[in-house]
């Protein structure tokens, strides 16, 4: 027994209680089943051979890219996929959870609809695993992790090699220990074609990133805010800042590339994207009350373009009191109601409890909306468009 009332283009479906989907044509009985979240397609394809063969059709996997609308979040090791309504006032919907079982997720990585997961297995355990998954196809591989004499301060990115069409993990540590040796680790793992990390050993650069900045995969390559290296021991005041970029395809770091501001070692600084297509930086500075962003004109692993602001905002004028920390997490815009969506943690008075924030903000209009108690205190949240992706991963458990 279903009832479907579906919403489009101004008409409507109904199927009446004492029907079956079976009665519906094959056609409509897939537009129907494509308007179902992307989570709820793994209990869907057990439910006969008939919806398992047409779920797993390219025509269906399609309409499923064509949605569009879904961000995904994580608060509290936990991975959801979400639906953000920003018409009148901001309206956040938990659609289904992504996370494997088991698994106390720390950092994510999104690369055009694949995710590169970074867990720990329980709240006691502070080894790292690696597994990479794709939601729409219910597709996860697990990631052995590179033997290291290192397992602090790593740093990972998520991408793809454009000439072979293969995705790549890289992970890299560049840190001084407190005796004044300097560790410095670079390996490369392809994820179609190998089961093993490819090592690189002349590995000392002389910029560094700070571990409240987490790159951004933007067109199969990632992108970093860096800054040049100080001598060990010393707080990087006012050094030289950049974008840094990673090519997957030729497995290297890329040149400094400008940014429209400089930031002090206090300031926040946050990476985002647009369509996949442009990338999104926003800047605010510890000792005033602004906030600016920028989209990029163009954007490559040796080049780069900034457009005109896109926002510059001034807090306290639209009657908001806000101190973007250094765990800022993550941000999106929206180009047509020019607004940013900002997702942090906030404390209330010195000892509270932190709570999850999200800010809409515009040049004429800012609100917020609290999300609840943070149960994760270590860890910024997370939040990244998301478009399902057709790729199938390979030796999959």
């Amino acid at each position: 027994m279903v009832y479907i009332h579906i919403n489009k283009c101004n008409s409507a479906i109904v199927l009446r209680s004492d029907s079956k989907m079976s009665d519906l044509p094959s056609d409509i009985e897939e537009e129907v089943l494509s308007r179902l979240p992307v989570t709820s397609l793994g209990k869907l394809r057990l439910t006969c051979k008939k919806w398992n063969t047409l779920t797993k059709d390219e025509s269906f996997l399609k309409k499923q890219r064509k949605k569009g609308t879904e961000m995904v979040m994580m608060l509290g090791h936990k991975v959801s996929l979400m639906s953000f309504d920003l018409l009148n006032s901001l309206s956040i919907e938990r659609i289904g959870n992504l996370n494997a079982d088991g698994v106390y997720i720390s950092e994510v990585i999104h690369c055009e609809g694949l995710f590169l997961c970074i867990t720990t297995k329980d709240k006691e355990d502070d080894s790292s695993s690696l597994f990479v998954l794709n939601p729409l196809l219910g597709q996860t591989k697990w990631i052995e992790p590179m033997k290291s004499c290192c397992q602090i301060c790593e740093n990972y990115a998520f991408g793809y090699d454009k000439e072979e069409k293969i995705h790549k993990i890289l992970r890299f540590v560049n840190e001084y220990y407190s005796n004044g040796n300097r560790v410095c680790e670079f390996g490369v793992y392809s994820l179609q074609n190998s089961s093993s990390w490819k090592v690189v050993d002349d590995f000392a650069p002389d910029w560094s990133i700070s571990y409240n900045h987490s790159g951004l995969s933007l067109k199969g390559n990632t992108y970093w805010y860096a800054q040049e290296r100080n001598r060990p021991g010393r707080i990087p005041q006012n050094n030289p800042d950049f974008l840094l970029s990673f090519d997957f395809t030729t497995e290297r770091f890329g040149p400094r590339l400008p940014l429209p501001f400089h930031a002090s070692f206090e300031d926040t600084v946050t990476l985002s994207s647009v369509r996949e297509e442009q990338l999104v930086v926003l800047f605010h500075n510890f000792y005033a009350s602004f906030i600016k962003i920028w989209i990029t004109n163009k954007i490559e692993p040796n080049a780069v373009s900034w457009d005109n602001l896109f926002l510059d905002v001034d807090l306290e004028r639209v009657g908001i009191c806000l101190q973007v920390s250094s765990f800022a997490g993550s941000f999106f815009v929206d180009e047509e109601k020019k607004v940013a969506v900002v997702l942090y943690k906030e404390r209330e008075y010195v000892g509270s409890l932190t709570s999850n924030i999200v800010y809409v903000i515009g040049n004429k209009r800012c609100f917020k909306v609290n999300l609840g108690e943070s149960l994760d205190k270590g860890y910024r949240p997370f939040v990244c468009s998301y478009v399902p992706s057709l790729v199938r991963i390979r030796n999959t458990a």
